[in-house]
């Protein structure tokens, strides 16, 4: 059996749902009036920097501390309700890179000047990705650091209690 929580949740997250999708058709449907048209196609290299910009744009919304600020807004001790939902959906990734490659799309196939955004973003989108690989490769090293530190001190213990026996 649902709690009344849970229940709440749901409905928020079927309303939320339920926007996303009427947002999402009255995107297109601006693009095609703006455009003259429905999308056909992107160069691969304008589809890249969409990409790149919007993975910049879902590491500000949902894990940067510059804009905790703005989430903790929405944080909601209860659990449950509208301020929750919207700290969810500000929280998952996933979630915010939908929204964020939205906007951008329909930005750049209606506004000239959200060309120069688009760039600025995948350049700090490539600059974030090199952080963390990099973050990565170090995280990685120092585990292996404290696992092989582990290793020897298991085998000198080993070699001690032989070393005793003789």
């Amino acid at each position: 059996m649902h709690n009344h929580n849970e229940t709440q949740e749901n409905w928020w997250n079927f309303l939320f749902s339920i926007f996303f999708i009427i947002v999402l058709i009255a995107a297109i449907w601006f693009m095609k009036v703006e455009r003259g048209g429905y999308l056909i196609s992107v160069p691969p290299y304008d589809a890249l920097l969409i990409a790149l910009a919007s993975f910049r744009v879902t590491r500000l919304i949902v894990y940067d501390k510059i804009s905790r600020w703005f989430r903790n807004l929405f944080n909601d001790q209860r659990g449950y309700g509208f301020r929750h939902t919207v700290h969810d959906l500000l929280s998952c990734p996933w979630c915010i890179g939908f929204w964020s490659a939205l906007i951008l799309v329909v930005a750049y196939f209606v506004y000239p000047w959200a060309w120069s955004v688009i760039f600025f973003l995948a350049v700090a989108g490539v600059g974030s990705y090199i952080q963390l690989s990099v973050n990565a490769i170090g995280w990685l090293a120092e585990k292996r650091k404290l696992e092989v530190g582990k290793k020897e001190k298991e085998l000198q213990a080993v070699v001690d209690r032989t070393s005793l026996g003789s």
